[in-house]
């Protein structure tokens, strides 16, 4: 029955109650077959989203890459960022949130599509540390812009920037004004958010800020999201343990 359910997706105790019956001539209630599996060590939760063209041996390179650019973070000759853009969109998403059984929890939604762009940079070793230019548009001027806060915030050494293939950041005009600064981008392997640092501080900004508010109007959405990066301070725990600079290699061929 393990090998049954780690090769075939069941999304529901309908269609394995069928295959239980028809493989084995054993009919199990909805309850019992749900302790059965919990007791075979498997619970009901989302499944993990894996790009079809991940590359375990390119990520396993870059993140020997990346090895070589830590020794040189420690020796005080450089920093380290993660760059990437969000852009968070002015709707409250449902959750999952402990409730009482049998009682809905109402969450208030509208139905807006506006969203707040943000052109970001966090400190590989300072997650604290984030640099961020709010636009009408993510472009490679935007970008420039993002960068010229980081020759500010670091005047002296190189400074590393881990980014994705997105067209802005290979911009001919971006690359030749980089010809002349101390900035380097380091680019991702495609299909490679798993190796991004920065998707995690996303992922957390929707968790704490975006999830599980209401607000009624794009206004107080978009002070919130800003508000966020002026309170990192207040969530540097969560984000110390978050931004490990620890990663999992994705592997599309894995799950064919």
């Amino acid at each position: 029955m393990c090998q049954q359910l780690n090769q075939t997706l069941y999304t529901d105790c309908a269609a394995l109650l069928a295959w239980v019956e028809h493989t084995f001539q054993v009919t199990f209630s909805r309850s019992g077959l749900t302790d059965l599996l919990h007791r075979l060590g498997f619970c009901y939760k989302l499944t993990t989203p894996v790009p079809c063209h991940a590359n375990a041996a390119a990520q396993t390179a870059f993140i020997a890459q990346l090895a070589g650019l830590k020794a040189k973070v420690e020796a005080g000759g450089a920093v380290l960022y993660y760059a990437d853009a969000a852009h968070p969109t002015h709707n409250t998403r449902c959750t999952r949130a402990w409730c009482q059984v049998g009682h809905k929890r109402p969450l208030l939604t509208v139905s807006g599509r506006e969203r707040v762009n943000l052109n970001a940079a966090v400190n590989a070793y300072q997650p604290t540390q984030v640099l961020l230019d709010e636009t009408s548009r993510v472009d490679a001027q935007s970008t420039r812009r993002l960068y010229e806060q980081l020759l500010t915030a670091h005047p002296v050494g190189t400074i590393y920037v881990v980014c994705d293939n997105a067209r802005y950041y290979k911009n001919k005009d971006l690359t030749a004004w980089l010809h002349g600064t101390r900035i380097v981008q380091v680019f991702l392997p495609p299909y490679s958010p798993n190796l991004n640092l920065i998707e995690r501080l996303w992922k957390y900004l929707r968790q704490k800020i975006i999830n599980t508010c209401f607000y009624r109007t794009k206004g107080e959405f978009r002070q919130a999201v800003l508000h966020f990066f002026t309170r990192l301070p207040e969530f540097e725990h969560d984000l110390v343990s978050l931004l490990t600079r620890k990663y999992h290699i994705l592997d599309s061929r894995s799950t064919s």
